[in-house]
């Protein structure tokens, strides 16, 4: 039997079942497909190298580390799996979204031992075996989740994960790591031929000329939105979109230079989206100005506090006859005379005339803030954000 038709037959058998088990890791069914997918791609890759007598408990590892992983990563990784934004909330039922809500307020790792313990029915030792942890820490961690599991799949979906389509973005990946092998060793083969006239050529740096010169600007909104990506995560349900009218990226720096009045702040903005609706946020970064976070006085949406030695100001937005749009402003005032600002609405509107701030016009589109004030101040203190 050949190595497609074999894999194909194993995706048939166990795809569905794999997609459950995701599903309860990521308490959502698109992410779940994702994931599957993602680790049956994986699992191509290494087909040949498979005992077949053990592919299941191979497969099952792969699926949990890639659930996990994606646990991990940014939101700005992931696909969106929509179209369009819906106009209302999608309906659930209460039993799986009490579970979700549950499985949810569990660490990754904790959801991971639930989940192969009472949805895979796997023995203590051999979800210690998957996970590498001890079996004392498995039988402290399955303590939880119990309850409702078996009641979480009324409302299936019909599954988008196609055989051919794994099979077509396996054979991919493997070509591309093949190419990869082959271009590192003769990368390695040129070196130990002596190629030191192609190591000696110029190399391009931030104070070369001719043409090489890094925009220092650029290069600092680059750091930035790395730092983002690797200090910061959306709470769970929540995913982040692009602002096109403003021709800015989700949660990805840049600076005002192409207006006719640049205020050389770097910014980074998202419309961020969830069960509730549509929100936004906008991050600013720029030199304190005098006064620094100022003072409340009497003001009774204003409020000051100290996290980690950096002094914050946290202020809610009054728009007089429209109790109904919600914004919450977060000014960090950092040791290097830093502010940091980040800005969390109801709306999802952000200002083209300012290219980047927040917009005021537009209706509510959530009866929340897409980010409560304990998320703005996460963000405005992300460690080395202003240095």
């Amino acid at each position: 039997m050949d190595r497609d038709r074999e894999f194909g037959e194993y995706v048939d058998a166990r795809a569905l079942v794999m997609r459950r088990t995701a599903f309860l890791l990521c308490g959502d069914w698109h992410r779940a497909e994702d994931i599957v997918q993602t680790a049956l791609i994986k699992l191509y890759g290494a087909w040949s190298r498979v005992r077949r007598d053990s592919v299941d408990a191979y497969a099952r590892k792969v699926l949990v580390r890639t659930a996990i992983d994606d646990g991990r990563r940014g939101f700005f990784h992931r696909e969106r799996t929509v179209d369009a934004v819906p106009e209302s909330p999608v309906a659930d039922h209460s039993s799986d979204l009490d579970l979700k809500l549950a499985l949810d307020a569990l660490p990754p790792g904790q959801r991971a031992v639930v989940v192969l313990r009472y949805w895979e029915d796997l023995s203590i030792t051999e979800t210690a075996r998957i996970l590498g942890r001890t079996e004392g820490t498995v039988k402290s961690q399955a303590a939880k989740g119990l309850a409702a599991l078996r009641d979480l799949l009324v409302d299936e979906p019909e599954s988008r994960i196609h055989t051919s389509e794994v099979i077509r973005k396996g054979k991919s990946r493997l070509a591309r790591r093949r190419t990869a092998i082959a271009t590192a060793m003769a990368f390695v083969l040129l070196a130990g031929l002596g190629t030191a006239g192609y190591l000696a050529l110029p190399r391009p740096t931030a104070t070369s000329t001719g043409g090489y010169a890094l925009d220092p600007v650029a290069q600092r909104n680059a750091q930035l939105t790395e730092l983002f990506r690797r200090s910061y995560q959306l709470p769970a349900g929540v995913t982040a979109d692009d602002v096109p009218e403003i021709n800015a990226k989700a949660f990805v720096f840049f600076t005002r230079t192409n207006t006719n009045t640049p205020d050389n702040l770097r910014r980074a903005v998202a419309r961020l989206i969830d069960a509730q609706g549509v929100g936004g946020v906008t991050i600013a970064i720029g030199p304190a100005p005098a006064g620094g976070v100022g003072d409340c006085g009497d003001d009774p949406s204003c409020e000051i506090v100290e996290r980690n030695g950096i002094k914050i100001g946290i202020n809610q937005v009054k728009f007089p006859g429209r109790p109904d749009l919600l914004r919450t402003y977060v000014t960090a005032l950092h040791p290097d005379n830093t502010v940091v600002t980040v800005t969390s609405d109801n709306m999802g509107v952000f200002d083209d005339g300012t290219w980047g701030n927040p917009g005021y016009s537009g209706a509510a589109s959530r009866p929340t803030l897409a980010l409560d004030r304990e998320e703005l101040i996460k963000i405005a203190t992300i460690p080395g954000i202003t240095s």
